[in-house]
């Protein structure tokens, strides 16, 4: 298999090899700020509707009898 063009393969690394980037700006940072905001919200906001539609699946009739439990009901079990 012959290699496309005439490049070594230490050339591939060069591109990692400038050194560290410059400082980024305020305006940059705010931005990356805002950004990354944005992402934990849409995230979360997509974690819960998953959460909401495999939860909805559930028989919820058993758990409202349960959460609904009165000590009215305690006492006649008693009986």
């Amino acid at each position: 298999m012959e290699e496309e063009g005439n490049v070594d393969e230490g050339d591939v690394f060069l591109a990692f090899a400038q050194g560290p980037s410059p400082p980024r700006g305020p305006l940059q940072r705010a931005l990356d700020k805002a950004f990354f905001i944005f992402l934990a919200l849409f995230l979360t906001l997509m974690l819960l509707e998953a959460a909401y539609k495999l939860l909805w699946l559930l028989p919820w009739a058993k758990f409202g009898d349960w959460l609904l439990w009165t000590p009215q009901k305690e006492e006649e079990l008693e009986l």
